[in-house]
């Protein structure tokens, strides 16, 4: 009787901790969980960067030295070696380009683009992107952390078995200050889909982005975020290139600037997959990386000003490629709030081009339920208010 309790306790103990860990993704994800992001882990691997170079790892970095010492040494600590490391300093008037040239030091992996005065983060990405050297290309914001020391290898793995041009893989987050590592389940920012095959192509790949499954309505269900995939260099030149010539050319972007070229990259790719580990760490804090002039007024305009250029991608594509207009109402419902902060702001260089904006969505096949919102903002950026 003795030895039936303790089985039956076994199994109890032994179904909770499965049922735990399903349940907790901390404990499931445990083994990967390997950040290197102090200087007491620092190790040198390189004095030279290496021949052959597979992965570039692209950085946009302005007034970041509170954060860029920690994000380059969760790179530097890579299990793979084979990678390089792009920073583009975007005319910091912090210590951030000191650190990086201390970093420099240690392994010359690294390499570093000064802009002479402050572009933005879209042009900082694209540069990093043009002067990389890598077959695949990691964009990652300076104030995250890779916390997989074996990501880059499982993704090379990976591609050397299916030959991608994207490969996507998990997220979790910490918020700047905290120790608890939080997997946010109803957060597609980090959801592994399993699409019941291994390899999406063509055309039912840059339609997966847009398309929600379960809902049957079209919103987010691929991460839209750039910095949670590798992707073949030549697709992101081909994004950048088509940004360019239409919309972002000479544009200052501090925001809604990674959405376009992650959209760009699933139509031009021919094939994609995602791998369900954990290996990007993305910090929340209060100032976002793309400037550390969050609450300031000039910045509170250029980025609605970002917005409203986003919302004119997003419309211009979606005639383009001849997709669903309803995922563009989709994001317009969510960020048209920031369209409201140029009003208020009497930010009057933006308003006629916001007003001939809605003008345009007007003339477009739309529900008179939408109709009925647009022309709602259209009176709020009347002239006589």
């Amino acid at each position: 009787m003795f030895k039936i309790l303790n089985s039956c306790a076994l199994i109890i103990i032994f179904w909770y901790i499965i049922k735990l860990s399903n349940e907790n993704p901390i404990l499931k994800y445990k083994k990967y969980i390997k950040i290197c992001r102090d200087e007491h882990f620092f190790i040198q691997q390189y004095n030279e960067r290496p021949d052959y170079i597979f992965i570039s790892i692209c950085l946009p970095a302005y007034n970041m030295e509170k954060y860029i010492k920690s994000s380059l040494l969760s790179i530097i600590n890579q299990s793979f070696n084979f990678l390089e490391i792009v920073i583009v300093n975007d005319n910091s008037n912090d210590n951030t380009k000191n650190i990086i040239e201390q970093m420099q030091s240690f392994d010359k992996r690294i390499k570093l683009i000064n802009h002479s005065k402050n572009l933005g983060v879209y042009s900082s990405r694209a540069d990093a992107i043009l002067n990389s050297n890598g077959k695949y290309i990691l964009l990652m914001d300076p104030d995250d952390i890779i916390m997989n020391q074996d990501i880059i290898f499982e993704l090379y793995n990976y591609n050397y078995k299916y030959n991608l041009d994207i490969i996507e893989f998990l997220v979790f987050h910490q918020k700047e200050g905290k120790t608890n590592i939080i997997f946010p389940k109803d957060h597609t920012l980090s959801h592994y889909h399993n699409f019941k095959k291994n390899i999406i192509k063509q055309p039912e790949l840059s339609n997966i982005i847009f398309y929600n499954r379960n809902s049957n309505e079209y919103s987010w269900i691929i991460c839209r975020t750039i910095w949670n995939k590798l992707i073949r260099k030549e697709i992101l030149l081909n994004s950048i290139k088509y940004l360019n010539n239409d919309y972002f050319k000479n544009q200052f972007l501090i925001a809604a600037d990674d959405t376009p070229i992650n959209i760009l990259a699933f139509q031009f790719a021919n094939n994609y997959s995602n791998i369900n580990i954990p290996g990007y760490l993305y910090i929340l804090r209060e100032n976002g990386m793309s400037s550390d002039n969050k609450g300031n007024l000039k910045h509170d305009v250029i980025l609605s000003y970002n917005f409203l250029l986003y919302f004119k991608f997003l419309l211009k594509y979606v005639r383009k490629f001849n997709k669903d207009i309803n995922f563009f109402l989709y994001d317009f419902k969510k960020f048209s709030i920031y369209l409201l902060k140029l009003k208020d702001a009497n930010a009057t260089e933006y308003i006629p081009s916001v007003r001939a904006f809605f003008k345009t969505i007007l003339k477009k096949n739309i529900s008179e339920q939408f109709k009925k919102f647009v022309n709602e903002l259209m009176d709020y950026f009347s002239e006589s208010k």
